[in-house]
């Protein structure tokens, strides 16, 4: 019964969503545990009771309500999707579930099936790939609108980006699937990998670290030292002798002749304070020197940085430039994509979207 419903919706949602996004959505519990979504300025109570789990996109949000059915938020309008609870796979711009073989995705204003006979196991889902084994024992990916097979037998070895799948075939090759072609990356086993942007870091059997980007192979040092980081475009690792350093679009870039004392890498966001405490960014292959301080608090989503300046008012950072979020003391705050929620006290709350500040109270 509860599939011949989620079919029914799917059918129906898809031709439902026809309606332009949104901005960024923010949901959260009130102080009286009641569920609400800010969205195009309007703070929008959903729930009457708390939620626990919930999953936002760009312009949708899903979630299991108390009573445990699974809700989707889109377009200004709350649909149930099943009665039961799938297994979720969440993106800013893809939202995939899972129910037994059967993988449904909304993308874009389309909510429809993309795989009828899946194994029961974990996806792999990125912005803008789907990537998962069926029970013919064949590993496919699902992007732009339609399904290909990759291998002719299951792979379990995968990393995945907004734009690129990495994965050991059967052989221990890397392979690397982007923006619709197949590589061959590396013909032996390697130890570690990570799929980026267009580019994929991994440690050879010797310890080399390589990154392949943009159809080239790059030694980045001989001996990584305490490994390495990938998020989109940027693989920080540490050198031959301890160093910190970047690696962006071909160019290695060092950041610091020692370990820093704080760092996040997120999204193609890179932040990190020296043995002075001095706060620092990287952005399109320049140091920029936000503070002479560590921030205590520090959220990256979205490519917007947020931290909370030493008289306890926010800040951000984004597109090259730093600008005041809130001109009032936050006692806490917290991101999800480019919405900002922090609280003035325990009763006034704020949401600050691209500059524009509401008050919920």
């Amino acid at each position: 019964m509860a599939n011949r419903k989620t079919l029914y919706l799917v059918l129906f949602l898809s031709t439902l969503f026809i309606k332009g996004f949104g901005q960024f959505l923010y949901p959260f519990n009130d102080n009286f545990n009641r569920f609400y979504v800010f969205d195009e300025g309007v703070f929008e109570q959903l729930e009457f009771q708390p939620v626990d789990e919930f999953f936002v996109g760009n312009a949708y949000l899903a979630y299991f309500d108390p009573r445990g059915r699974f809700q989707l938020y889109f377009g200004g309008e709350k649909h149930e999707l099943s009665l039961n609870r799938p297994s979720v796979y969440s993106t800013d711009h893809f939202l995939a579930y899972q129910f037994g073989s059967q993988i449904f995705l909304l993308e874009g204003n389309k909510l429809h099936q993309i795989e009828s006979w899946a194994l029961q196991e974990d996806l792999w889902v990125s912005d803008s790939i789907v990537a998962y084994n069926d029970v013919y024992n064949r590993f496919n990916v699902y992007q732009a609108d339609s399904a290909q097979t990759l291998e002719s037998w299951n792979i379990y070895t995968a990393s995945i980006s907004n734009n690129s799948l990495a994965y050991l075939d059967v052989n221990k090759q890397l392979k690397l699937f982007s923006r619709g072609r197949q590589y061959i990356v590396w013909p032996t086993q390697v130890t570690a990998f990570t799929a980026g942007q267009n580019l994929v870091a991994f440690q050879t059997g010797i310890g080399d670290l390589q990154v392949w980007y943009e159809d080239e192979l790059y030694t980045l040092t001989y001996n990584t030292n305490g490994g390495f980081d990938v998020s989109d475009e940027l693989v920080t690792f540490y050198d031959d002798l301890g160093g910190f350093n970047v690696f962006y679009q071909g160019e290695t870039y060092p950041l610091l002749p020692y370990r820093p004392l704080f760092s996040e890498l997120k999204e193609n966001q890179l932040v990190w304070s020296d043995r002075n405490s001095f706060f620092f960014t990287f952005y399109q292959g320049e140091v920029v020197r936000l503070e002479s301080y560590t921030p205590d608090k520090v959220t990256i989503d979205n490519d917007l940085l947020v931290y909370q300046d030493i008289n306890g008012r926010l800040k951000g950072f984004s597109n090259g430039e730093k600008f005041s979020i809130s001109s009032r003391i936050a006692t806490d705050f917290d991101q999800i994509n480019q919405a900002v929620l922090y609280r003035e006290n325990r009763f006034r709350w704020h949401i600050n979207i691209q500059g524009e500040d509401y008050t919920f109270e």
